[in-house]
C-alpha cells in the first residue's frame, strides 16, 4: 500500500475558483449576535466561520460545501445562515478522494 496523505496534504491539493460574492450570507446578522452556540463555527472543517468583536466573519472563499454550517445553524442555531452553492463552475474542486 502507499503512503497515507494527510488532510492537510489532501485539502491542499483540492481548487478553489471562487466568485466575487460570496454563497453564503445571512438572514439577519443580529441573530448570530444572540447565538449562545455558534455551531456554524464549531462544524466547519475548513474555519470559514470565525467570530470577530461583535459580528461573523465568513470567509467564504475556504469553503468545502459540506453543508455541515447550514444543518447546524437550522437545528442548534439561531437559523440565520443563507446557505447555497456556488455558480456553476464555481468553488471548491476535490483533486485527491
Amino acid at each position: 500500500m502507499g503512503e497515507r496523505v494527510s488532510l492537510a496534504e489532501r485539502l491542499g491539493a483540492d481548487a478553489f475558483d471562487t466568485d466575487s460574492t460570496s454563497h453564503l450570507t445571512l438572514s439577519d446578522p443580529a441573530l448570530c449576535r444572540t447565538c449562545a452556540l455558534r455551531p456554524c463555527i464549531r462544524v466547519c472543517p475548513a474555519e470559514v466561520y470565525q467570530w470577530e468583536e461583535d459580528r461573523l466573519r465568513i470567509r467564504y472563499e475556504n469553503c468545502l460545501e459540506t453543508g455541515a454550517c447550514r444543518i447546524a445553524c437550522d437545528t442548534m442555531g439561531n437559523h440565520a445562515l443563507v446557505w447555497a452553492f456556488p455558480p456553476a463552475g464555481r468553488g471548491i474542486q476535490y483533486r485527491l478522494g
